[in-house]
């Protein structure tokens, strides 16, 4: 028995063309899906990005550069810069959003995030597997903790957890690389609308030469913002892989992305963190 990724029934191996029955879940369509042009699943999910990818504040869509947003530990809430500012110029230099007092020292942030997590915050658990990832917070660097606590906070719903474990198993550092377990992560993150997951995907099925789902991957991803799988259109459009009228909509979609992940507070955030680097 195997399951559509179209329809999502488990049916018997004869409801599958030979070249279905030889493709993964998730892309595999039973004959009649085929026939009637059903989309699957990874296709019709994640289309859009989630409530949580909001900045709580101004309630705009959080830029995907990440060197744009502050994460708050004391409330498990990313902030837009532009946010952080604001307050700033109102003398707030406090959490913009919960007021806490920022801590001053490694211990006290990995004693708040360990309480939180203590008591099944979801993103605290998440937090603290990077912090294991990456060995911050005054943490010994440990991959097979993160992956533990990586796997509870996947459990819990947090899609950037199925993330981080598909790029860990995806490039083999410190943990067995497994493309098949990196792919299901990809897309379990991707179905809950995490924009690099969709790209990464397409990346994935653009080297299997698998290049209509990728340019299907690479078109939700574009539209929401993502700049690199514009580019894997225009490469594809480039090579004859792709219509002209793809690129033209994935360009509007990803101007509008863009529009909308902009505000003047943003964008004097970014001109004031450009300058303090040109300074050094």
């Amino acid at each position: 028995m195997k399951i559509c990724g179209a329809c999502v029934r488990e049916l018997p191996d004869e409801s599958y063309s030979e070249e279905q029955r030889g493709l993964r879940q998730s892309i595999r369509r039973c004959e009649e899906c085929v026939a009637a042009g059903n989309q699957l699943v990874l296709m019709k999910k994640g289309r859009t990005r989630p409530e949580g990818d909001d900045c709580p504040i101004c309630q705009l869509p959080l830029p995907l550069d990440f060197n744009q947003s502050v994460f708050q530990e004391c409330c498990m809430k990313r902030v837009c810069n532009g946010c952080v500012l604001a307050a700033g110029k109102r003398g707030m230099w406090d959490c913009p959003f919960c007021r806490t007092t920022p801590s001053e020292t490694d211990s006290q942030v990995l004693a708040m995030v360990q309480a939180r997590a203590d008591k099944g915050d979801p993103e605290a658990i998440y937090f603290l597997g990077s912090d294991y990832e990456r060995g911050k917070h005054g943490l010994e660097k440990d991959v097979t903790r993160a992956v533990e606590l990586y796997e509870r906070a996947a459990e819990l719903g947090v899609k950037e957890a199925h993330y981080n474990l598909g790029v860990l198993y995806d490039t083999g550092r410190e943990v067995a690389q497994d493309m098949d377990k990196a792919i299901r992560r990809y897309e379990t993150a991707a179905m809950r609308g995490h924009v690099s997951a969709r790209h990464n995907l397409g990346c994935e099925e653009f080297d299997a030469e698998n290049y209509d789902l990728a340019l299907q991957h690479f078109l939700i991803s574009a539209k929401l913002g993502y700049g690199d799988s514009l580019k894997g259109i225009k490469s594809l459009f480039s090579q004859g892989l792709a219509t002209k009228d793809d690129y033209a909509g994935a360009l509007r979609g990803y101007q509008r992305a863009i529009e909308e992940m902009a505000s003047s507070d943003r964008a004097e955030a970014k001109a004031f963190k450009d300058h303090q680097n040109q300074m050094g």
